[in-house]
C-alpha cells in the first residue's frame, strides 16, 4: 500500500497548478501518488498536467464529475488508495519535508488519526501575509475529544486548511468523507468527524503555503463563513453534548462573531473590500 495519496480537485486551475503539483511530486521519503480531477471549462490545465504526467507516472489525471466542489472533492478523494490522505487546494504549495514528517508523526502515534501543520499565508502575488499561522494551543498530542472541544470553543479553524492536514484514509472514509453540511467549513467539520474516532498529533513546523485570493477577503463571504461556523458548532453540540457543552457552544459562537469583526477590520486596513 502507498504511504500517502494526495488529491487535488481542480477548477480553472491553470495559474498556480504547476507550482502546486511540483511541490508535491518533489517530496522525498514517502511513497505517494497524486490524483487531480479537472472540472469546468478548458483553461489549459489538462494539457499542462499531461506534460508533467509523461515524466512522472505518479500523477493521475481524471475528468471531474458534473456538479460543484462537493461532487469533485468526494470523487477525487475516492481515488485515494494510500494509508493516509491529504487534499491539497489547487493553488497551495507544500513545503519540502511535510509529507515524510507528517507520515512519521502518525506512524509513531498509533492512536492518532490526524495531524495538522502550521502554515504560511500568501496572496495571489506570492507576497507573505503571515509567516506562521495556526494550531492555537493544539501544540501537543491529545485526544480527539479535547481537540473538538477546543476548536468549537475558539470559534475558528485552528487546524487549518486541507493542505496542512494529513488523515488516516480508512477513518476519513468511515466518518463519511467530506462533510458539506456547512460548505464554508467543510474541511473543519470533516476533521472533527475524523477526530471523534482517535487522537491528534501536531506538526509544529510550517508545512504549507496557503494562498488567499482577493475574492476570499470580502466582508460578505466572511459573514457567511461566520454563520456556517455557528451552525457547525450547533451540530457538534448535538452530536457530542458531553464534549461540546452548552457553555462551550455559547463561547464558540461568541468567538466566531468576534473573529468575523476582527477579520473585517484587518481587510479594511489592507484596502480589501
Amino acid at each position: 500500500m502507498l504511504d500517502i495519496s494526495i488529491v487535488i480537485p481542480a477548477y480553472k486551475a491553470r495559474p498556480f497548478i504547476e507550482e502546486t503539483v511540483h511541490s508535491i511530486l518533489n517530496q522525498k521519503g514517502v511513497k505517494i501518488d497524486l490524483s487531480v480531477a479537472i472540472q469546468g471549462p478548458d483553461d489549459g490545465t489538462r494539457e499542462l498536467l499531461e506534460k508533467i504526467a509523461k515524466k512522472d507516472p505518479r500523477l493521475k489525471i481524471y475528468t471531474g464529475p458534473v456538479g460543484a466542489a462537493k461532487e469533485n472533492w468526494q470523487f477525487i478523494s475516492k481515488q485515494a488508495t494510500g494509508r493516509y490522505i491529504k487534499l491539497v487546494p489547487q493553488d497551495d504549495v507544500l513545503l519540502p519535508g511535510i509529507l515524510q514528517r507528517q507520515f512519521e508523526l502518525l506512524e509513531s502515534n498509533p492512536n492518532a488519526v490526524l495531524t495538522a501543520s502550521l502554515r504560511e499565508i500568501i496572496d495571489d502575488h506570492n507576497q507573505v501575509i503571515k509567516k506562521s499561522w495556526g494550531l492555537y494551543g493544539l501544540n501537543r498530542p491529545m485526544p480527539g475529544e479535547m481537540v473538538i472541544r477546543r476548536v468549537v470553543g475558539l470559534g475558528l479553524n485552528a487546524l487549518g486548511e486541507p493542505g496542512g492536514v494529513l488523515m488516516k484514509r480508512d477513518v476519513f472514509e468511515r466518518a463519511g468523507g467530506w462533510d458539506f453540511s456547512h460548505p464554508y467549513v467543510v474541511d473543519l467539520e470533516t476533521y472533527l468527524n475524523v477526530l471523534a474516532s482517535g487522537e491528534f498529533v501536531p506538526d509544529r513546523v510550517v508545512g504549507v503555503k496557503f494562498r488567499v485570493s482577493s475574492g476570499q477577503w470580502t466582508a460578505e463571504l466572511q459573514d457567511v463563513q461566520s454563520q456556517h461556523v455557528i451552525r457547525m458548532n450547533q451540530t457538534m453540540h448535538q452530536k457530542y453534548p458531553n464534549i461540546v457543552t452548552t457553555w462551550v457552544l455559547w463561547r464558540g459562537n461568541l468567538m466566531a462573531k468576534a473573529m468575523q469583526s476582527m477579520r473585517f477590520l484587518i481587510y479594511k486596513v489592507r484596502g480589501m473590500k
